[in-house]
């Protein structure tokens, strides 16, 4: 053994002067202190030499027959010498070892003195030497990879836990010897010192590890004991969080609710994020949408991004537990809107489209339609269901509208445009089609309604030529013209006598017209139809005379009042006038004649079976009246029908419910399609939609005929 360590020192000595070659040395400056190496053979230094540190530690090998050196200065002319636990300083020649010094069992103090070549400067190297004795069997160190010792590893202390969680399925072990003589083994294994060893297989539960230590001279043993509990596999597969970019989940999250509903996105949102959070962070998370494949991904983390289908989409959440078992999946469904805006179709009535419709086609027209066409049916066609449809005329308010289903627009006279807009499912896209069609002029150029005043007109809508008499005491006339929906926007103008025409507004009396005496007089009303080219003229030829001639008969209730065209001066009995009830057959009692003299007017009381409806023929006696010039009428018969327009209309109602059980929608059609079917009810001199109205209003009376 001894032979060996001679050899060893021989040996060193020998690479001292390989390694350390004298021209290798740099140039210093005479005041440089510095080592630029500290060789020794017993252990590493720690830390790494540097010029500029002046403090190391140093561990040996008890089996070492003591510490040596040897360094080479900076500057070969400086000069060194060395000294052990506080020894005598010895010199030491540059590149040569000290050889073996003495050295004590456990810390020594190991000192390196450089004198620089001008004696300026002094420095001194130290190393802390630690000599372990032969026996010594114990650990510096004793660590386990990722996992801490519970107590913390103390030399002195054999017993220790460990705890890892069930993913841990292996470890590492390191340990370090006090004495680097010394063996150790693992498990029964031998390791290297200082390092590590494994894997070592860990079961779930409890695992011990020893490590069983030799000193150098083998008199002493010790065991190290590292108990390691591996934890069961975790059971846990719910999520604690989960989040979604750019929404929020409905109803908020909660771990034990499994389906959640997300706000519809627009269509510009083509993929989105999502962050789920497992309760475990040993479970495993994986993501699918629309049925794919499942991908792992990052607990506590945001997906990739997730591509979005345009309609419904579903989004599964998958947590599967520690222990590969127990899983829970989590859906949520969101909505990605369609910008579809287009229409598979359009049709219009009545007419039909100029252009055949496509679907990109944004503009159409149509052929002109008569006055009489006052609206049009629009009927469009969603390409998307999900999309919404309204329409407009001429740029009023939009109204929502049906796909499929006809929306009803308004024309008026002249260029429309109609408006088709389609808002997709993600109303941020639209499209509007529109439609140009022009309405035609009304060319309706007929009266609703003709009188005079004073006289009487018999007006037919079919008759244009009348004829009146007039008392020679009337100087002029006045004309009232009405006009019906029919001739809407006609003009209408009046004159007498070949004169200039003026103008009169529909329903008001015309300028007076004055009569001349003892001739013919021509009243003309002429009827401009909207389109300015249509006429009709109406012509009145008035003449006077001095006989009584009646021009106006009205019952009111049972009493009817007479106007004749003469002041009156008499009025004969009531032989004279008589009233016959047509529809009943039957004859009224006539009395109570009256009369104003000077007046144009007399009057009489009817009595006996009557209902308003029925049809009365009045006759009047030839010189039943006279006037102031001795004149008396010629005879009358005139026939007119009882009752106003509103009491006929419940009469006849009352009439067509034959079965007794109120007024209904049969009554109704009958009442409409009868000769007396478009009576003005409401008084404004032509039979309109008001009129049709106030007749649907009775439906569901009961009629109670008068007693």
């Amino acid at each position: 053994m001894r032979i060996a360590k001679l050899l060893m020192i021989i040996f060193t000595a020998m690479m001292f002067i390989v390694v350390f070659p004298w021209h290798a040395r740099a140039a210093a400056s005479d005041a440089n202190a510095d080592l630029t190496s500290i060789h020794q053979g017993a252990g590493a230094l720690t830390p790494a030499f540097s010029p500029s540190v002046t403090e190391y530690w140093l561990k040996m090998r008890s089996s070492e027959q003591g510490f040596y050196t040897a360094a080479i200065p900076a500057n070969a002319g400086a000069t060194m010498a060395y000294a052990m636990n506080g020894s005598a300083w010895i010199t030491l020649p540059e590149n040569t070892s000290t050889g073996y010094i003495a050295t004590n069992r456990g810390e020594n103090t190991f000192q390196i003195k450089v004198t620089s070549a001008d004696s300026s400067t002094v420095k001194t190297y130290t190393i802390h030497v630690y000599f372990p004795a032969t026996n010594d069997a114990d650990l510096s160190d004793l660590r386990i990879s990722g996992v801490a010792l519970n107590p913390a590893f103390q030399p002195s202390r054999t017993s220790y836990t460990a705890s890892v969680p069930y993913t841990t399925s292996s470890l590492s072990l390191t340990g370090m010897l006090d004495d680097r003589a010394a063996t150790f083994v693992v498990n029964g294994t031998l390791p290297a010192d200082g390092t590590a060893f494994g894997p070592i297989p860990l079961n779930v539960g409890s695992n011990t590890i020893t490590v069983h230590t030799t000193s150098y001279d083998g008199t002493a043993n010790k065991t190290y004991t590292i108990t390691v509990m591996r934890a069961e596999p975790g059971t846990n597969s719910q999520l604690s969080a989960l989040s979604v970019s750019g929404s929020k989940l409905s109803p908020p999250f909660q771990p034990n609710l499994l389906g959640y509903v997300l706000a519809d996105v627009g269509y510009a949102t083509r993929e989105m994020t999502v962050t789920p959070t497992a309760a475990d962070s040993a479970a495993t998370v994986q993501l699918r949408v629309n049925e794919g494949d499942f991908i792992t991904v990052s607990s506590g983390l945001p997906s990739q991004p997730i591509a979005l289908n345009v309609g419904g989409n579903r989004i599964q959440v998958k947590v599967t537990a520690e222990d590969g078992t127990a899983a829970t999946t989590y859906t949520m469904t969101v909505k990605r809107q369609s910008n579809n805006a287009w229409l598979s179709g359009l049709d219009v009535a009545p007419g039909t489209l100029n252009e055949p419709f496509a679907y990109d086609r944004l503009a159409y027209t149509m052929a002109n339609v008569p006055y009489a066409t006052s609206s049009l049916a629009v009927t469009p066609a969603l390409s998307d269901a999900n999309a919404s449809v309204y329409v407009r005329a001429n740029g009023g308010s939009y109204k929502p509208a049906a796909s499929g289903s006809p929306a009803i627009l308004p024309l008026t006279v002249g260029s429309n445009t109609l408006e088709i807009k389609v808002l997709a499912e993600d109303p941020s896209e639209e499209k509007i089609y529109t439609l140009t069609v022009t309405r035609l002029k009304n060319s309706g150029a007929s009266l609703y309604g003709l009188s005079v005043s004073p006289g009487h007109l018999d007006f037919s809508s079919q008759v244009t030529d009348y004829s009146l008499t007039v008392s020679r005491s009337v100087s002029s006339l006045t004309v009232k013209p009405v006009l019906p929906d029919s001739s809407r926007g006609a003009a209408i103008q009046v004159r007498i006598n070949g004169g200039s025409y003026v103008p009169v507004q529909s329903g008001m009396n015309s300028p007076a017209l004055p009569l001349i005496s003892g001739v013919p007089n021509v009243i003309e009303v002429l009827v401009t139809a909207q389109d300015g080219t249509t006429t009709r003229l109406y012509t009145i030829r008035v003449s006077q005379a001095g006989t009584p001639v009646l021009t106006k008969l009205v019952m009111d209730g049972m009493n009817v009042r007479l106007t004749f065209s003469e002041p009156l001066r008499s009025v004969a009995d009531a032989t004279y006038f008589s009233v016959t009830n047509m529809s009943r057959n039957a004859a009224l009692s006539v009395t109570d004649v009256v009369y104003t003299p000077g007046a144009a007017e007399a009057g009489f009381t009817a009595s006996g079976p009557l209902q308003p409806g029925d049809e009365l023929e009045f006759r009047i006696q030839a010189g039943a009246v006279s006037s102031f010039s001795g004149e008396t009428n010629a005879a009358v018969s005139l026939k007119a029908v009882y009752g106003d327009a509103i009491q006929q209309m419940l009469r006849r109602l009352a009439d067509l419910d034959t079965d007794h059980d109120g007024i209904g929608i049969r009554e109704v059609l009958a009442y409409l399609n009868s000769p007396y079917g478009h009576n003005d009810l409401n008084g404004d001199g032509q039979f309109t939609r008001e009129d049709v109205a106030i007749v649907l209003r009775q439906i569901g009376t009961k009629f109670v005929s008068p007693t």
